[in-house]
């Protein structure tokens, strides 16, 4: 039982290094920018799919954030190497 303590104590300890050697991109605006394009573009194909117009925002948004993201990198807001 002492074992299995040191064993999630030494779990514990490398998620918590992990989370904060990641946490900088995670809780970054590039992650969730990437994120809602990604849902944008699945919620356009299915809105396409059923044959909606309202799709047409959703692929606009998908593609216009490339440009979006390329003024992000220009002005400094965000900084992860991502092009």
């Amino acid at each position: 039982m002492i074992d299995d303590m040191k064993f999630v104590r030494e779990v514990a300890t490398g998620l918590r290094q992990v989370w904060r050697a990641a946490s900088g991109f995670l809780l970054s605006i590039e992650l969730w920018l990437m994120v809602l394009v990604a849902a944008s573009m699945v919620a356009g194909v299915w809105l396409a799919f059923m044959g909606q117009p309202c799709c047409l925002p959703a692929f606009g948004f998908a593609l216009g954030y490339p440009a979006l993201r390329i003024v992000l990198h220009i002005r400094g807001r965000v900084a992860w190497p991502f092009f």
